[in-house]
Order: structure tokens, then C-alpha cells, then sequence
């Protein structure tokens, strides 16, 4: 597997000052929620670009946030430190955050990467978290189909799987 966190990176900065100058403002004051899914639909072509066509998976569907369901790209790794801080869904297709677990050891969750997430969507955005599918755990098994929230930035990295390997 390869280490794409930068090239993720790359592309988080590239989405969230495309939104942050020339969307969120008019989108916030109007209320405009078609601006938002307008956005979405760039900023998905953008990862195409960006992100999967450099990783080799130029193929992999990706959806604008707005769209049902929410589908990890099975191939993309995210990979956190010992004790990191995670927020789990209370149900498998809630908006709760707040399951009882929310440290992480390294090496337990497979986590696979779903989609930048931010709580506000049409505020500034930060890109701040990555919304994961926890697909596997061996000290929570009860935790796989879920859906999580890890903080991005340091301590996280993201890993690809060659197009060979799935």
C-alpha cells in the first residue's frame, strides 16, 4: 500500500479555498442550498482529478455528498495513531455522533475513507474530518457497518491499495 496522505491533503486545500472564496459567502447569506450541491458536484470531479487519477483508480464511483447512499472507496486506508479521538455513529445511517467509544488504538478499526466531512454545509469548511466506514474491528466487531468521523491532520494517514491488489 502507499502512503497518499499527501496527495489527499492536496486536494482538501485545493476544495476547501474553492469553497471558502468563491461559494460559501453568497451560499450562507441566501440560503442557497443549490450552490452547495453545485459545489459538491465539482468538488467530486476534483478528487476524480486530483486524487484518484494519480492513485490509479480513475474507475472508482465517488458521489457528491448529497447523494445516498454514502459508499466508502474500499481501496483507501485511513490509518490512526494509538489512542486516537474518533466520533462513531450511534446507528449504522443516523446523525448521532455520539457512541460511547471514542479513543481508537492503532491497528484495531479498519477504517475506509467515505468523504471529507464539516458540520456546517453551507459555513466555511475546513475539510475537518474524514468520514470513514469502520468495514472491520477485533476489539469491537459489533462496530462494522458504522460510519465515523477522525479529525484530519496529524496522526492520520491515508493509504491506497494498488488497483492489483483489491
Amino acid at each position: 500500500m502507499d502512503d497518499i496522505t499527501p496527495v489527499m491533503n492536496a486536494y482538501r486545500d485545493c476544495a476547501r479555498h474553492l469553497w471558502n472564496t468563491y461559494f460559501h459567502q453568497e451560499a450562507q447569506a441566501n440560503q442557497d442550498w443549490d450552490a452547495r450541491d453545485e459545489f459538491n458536484v465539482i468538488a467530486a470531479h476534483l478528487f476524480r482529478s486530483l486524487v484518484l487519477g494519480k492513485i490509479g483508480h480513475p474507475e472508482a464511483e465517488v458521489r457528491p455528498d448529497q447523494w445516498a447512499p454514502r459508499l466508502p472507496l474500499s481501496f483507501l486506508h485511513v490509518v490512526v495513531e494509538s489512542r486516537s479521538e474518533i466520533m462513531i455513529n450511534r446507528e449504522t445511517d443516523g446523525g448521532y455522533w455520539d457512541h460511547p467509544l471514542t479513543f481508537v488504538e492503532s491497528g484495531d478499526l479498519d477504517l475506509r475513507f467515505v468523504q471529507y466531512f464539516d458540520w456546517a454545509s453551507l459555513g466555511f469548511r475546513d475539510f475537518a474530518y474524514y468520514r470513514v466506514r469502520i468495514v472491520g474491528s477485533t476489539k469491537h466487531p459489533d462496530l462494522a457497518g458504522k460510519d465515523a468521523l477522525v479529525p484530519a491532520g496529524l496522526g492520520v494517514k491515508i493509504y491506497s491499495e494498488a488497483a492489483a491488489e483489491q
